[in-house]
């Protein structure tokens, strides 16, 4: 199953929600390039809801990694939201869990901004 990717914006927060499977290929690649152009385009403020993202690999962890890193570096924040059980178990048993603002909900992250 591929990843879906849907984006929308809300003052100037960028929200994508994420369905399907987030692992090495097509599909984390495809998450980084999209927001490769975001941060290229201005964005600054970005929340992630993973609420429909059923399962991960190691090349997906690195690809949230990899986008908390380059938005930090363009003086950006991601905030992780609706983390899935399995999800949480596997950030937590990377110890990558504390490099991630986590938020219960959407509007919990959008809010946090």
């Amino acid at each position: 199953m591929p990843l879906e990717i849907t984006q929308r914006e809300t003052n100037g927060i960028y929200v994508l929600a994420l369905k399907g499977r987030l692992v090495l290929g097509d599909e984390s690649i495809g998450l980084l390039a999209m927001l490769d152009n975001l941060l290229a385009s201005g964005a600054t403020r970005m929340v992630m809801n993973l609420e429909q993202v059923n399962y991960v690999d190691s090349a997906g962890l690195g690809a949230l990694i990899e986008i908390h890193r380059k938005s930090k570096a363009k003086g950006g924040s991601l905030k992780l939201c609706h983390l899935r059980p399995n999800l949480r178990q596997a950030l937590e048993m990377a110890r990558l869990l504390p490099l991630f603002e986590t938020c219960p909900n959407e509007t919990a992250a959008v809010a946090s901004f």
